[in-house]
């Protein structure tokens, strides 16, 4: 089946946001064009209870250079909605018509239970909710879309009239604003959020933010932490970090607020309002870790489109998708695929043997598949220090279903696979949690390993066996050919592994003819087969 491009525009109430990809035989989508356009659609509209002129025009003007990018894409189906302010303006047909008329683009106003179910299955779509009582929120400029859930099972849908841009508008007016101003909006968040029932129980586990406002907390964060510019897909924070952050941010003047590290200026204005409804969503539902999602309901759409346009959609679990999403990000870079899938296969084999005996977290499984595949991306900038541009590549990298902390931990993991071990004076490696220090070596001395025994890139290995003995450990290598070399190398580069797990650990060749990997690998022993998540 041939590709196919297919577009979706989100008109929301503070930014329009417009998705063009080419959707592949399986269902999965390349990404075209991602753009966005702040035209304030809800400012004023409390007041006067209709879209300004000055919004319809500059959210027109938006529209017809989108749908140009669209025609000129080739784009023959495309999927546009539009939510609180223009569902609420008394004035919306006329919106809707010059849309029509001067864009070419039919919108379809959605109702706020329509915008929630549709920011749940964007959520859905990028956590791992089975079994798991959660709670999804969408902050827009003209309302807030909170879903309550028990897995993927939609237990309860509220849309509130709390929004970034309207309640700014009616509460905030000083500058810097005032502790009564401030006051006043934050015992009215506070009733809204009383009055809507919204209860769960049992309480939800985590609360999944998307809009602008909490990708902008996001990113907010992450440049405190010296780490700017890092996407922001998985983002956790408490809610007294976040706490904090809003008092940072309700210190400041307008100007000052322009200026805060990771905030995006065309929001400075309306941060604090964003910022007091998740605090207060989170404090009301009693949750305490907030996740932050950077796929909106533009993103549900598109998994509609794509299904009505007779796609299958890829179906694979969250933690399938992550590592598939590693694998698609070496690809876009012409890594050596062959070499990198061969250290993830011996990398994972060596951690399922050893796992147990060395108290690994299956956990972690995941992050270090993801860093044996991708540890020579950094080929693509040049040899030298590649170990350091491939941190610096992954550590960027938008690899759907890791959270920040750990694209970091890959990243470290893969820059530390060659040479230096981690030192107090790397910067990045300071930056970590002990606990993080603690995987981040134990992930790096497994792959230092499986990186030298494919040193060849000769792929000769073909099952790996672990015999565990109180300090020592033997690994056994099934083989076709003579990996003396491969023997060698991973001799010089144990001292990680003996360091940080307190054993001796030697290396046997055993030949074999048999070029087929057996379906079930004798006890102790680990193939080379990859393992499905």
């Amino acid at each position: 089946m041939k590709t196919r491009p297919l577009a979706v525009i989100d008109i929301g109430s503070n930014t329009i946001r417009s998705l063009i990809v080419e959707v592949l035989a399986d269902g999965s989508y390349r990404v075209l064009d991602d753009e966005r356009e702040v035209a304030r659609l809800a400012s004023g509209l409390n007041r006067r209870k209709r879209l300004s002129g000055a919004a319809i025009q500059k959210a027109v003007n938006a529209l017809k250079r989108m749908a140009d990018i669209i025609r000129a894409r080739g784009v023959k189906r495309v999927s546009v909605v539009a939510t609180s302010a223009i569902r609420n303006a008394s004035n919306r047909r006329l919106f809707l018509d010059r849309v029509q008329a001067e864009a070419g683009l039919r919108v379809r106003v959605i109702s706020g239970n329509e915008e929630a179910r549709l920011a749940f299955e964007s959520a859905a779509g990028s956590f791992e909710l089975a079994g798991r009582s959660c709670a999804v929120a969408d902050v827009g400029g003209g309302s807030t879309e909170v879903i309550l859930a028990l897995g993927n099972h939609i237990r309860g849908v509220h849309s509130l009239a709390l929004g970034a841009v309207a309640l700014t508008e009616a509460f905030l007016h000083s500058d810097p604003v005032k502790g009564k101003e401030f006051k006043a909006l934050r015992a009215h968040v506070r009733r809204e959020l009383e009055q809507s029932g919204m209860e769960q129980d049992p309480a939800p586990q985590f609360l999944i933010a998307s809009g602008g406002t909490a990708t902008s907390l996001a990113q907010m964060a992450l440049a405190r932490q010296g780490l700017s510019g890092r996407t922001v897909q998985g983002y956790e924070m408490t809610q007294a970090e976040l706490l904090h952050l809003r008092q940072a941010i309700l210190r400041r003047t307008l100007e000052e607020r322009r200026s805060m590290p990771g905030l995006s200026p065309d929001r400075a204005d309306i941060i604090l309002g964003g910022a007091t409804i998740l605090y207060e969503i989170l404090d009301h539902l009693k949750v305490n870790t907030l996740k932050v999602s950077t796929r909106g309901i533009r993103h549900a759409l598109l998994s509609r489109l794509i299904l009505r346009n007779g796609f299958q959609s890829k179906g694979a679990p969250v933690l399938r998708q992550r590592l598939l999403a590693a694998d698609s990000f070496g690809r876009s870079l012409g890594f050596e695929l062959e070499h990198g899938v061969q250290v993830q296969q011996i990398a994972t084999a060596l951690f399922d043997g050893l796992m147990a005996p060395l108290g690994l977290e299956p956990g972690s499984r995941d992050l270090l598949s993801a860093a044996a595949l991708l540890h020579d991306v950094g080929y693509v900038v040049g040899y030298r220090q590649h170990h350091k541009h491939s941190y610096h590549l992954i550590a960027h990298a938008h690899l759907d279903g890791f959270t920040p902390r750990e694209r970091e931990i890959i990243a470290l993991v893969a820059r530390y696979h060659r040479r230096a071990a981690p030192r107090k004076k790397h910067p990045e490696w300071a930056k970590l949690q002990r606990e993080d220090r603690r995987l981040v070596r134990q992930l790096s001395a497994l792959l230092r390993i499986a990186d030298a025994l494919d040193r060849r890139h000769s792929r000769g290995i073909r099952e790996i066996r672990c015999r565990v003995h109180r300090r020592r450990l033997v690994i056994e290598l099934v083989c076709p050919r003579d990996v003396s070399v491969e023997i060698h190398g991973a001799l010089e580069k144990a001292r990680l592994f003996e360091e940080v797990f307190g054993r001796e650990i030697a290396f046997r060749a055993i030949p074999t003819r048999i070029r087929a990997l057996s379906a079930v690998p004798s006890p102790g022993s680990a193939s080379l087969r990859p393992k499905a998540s």
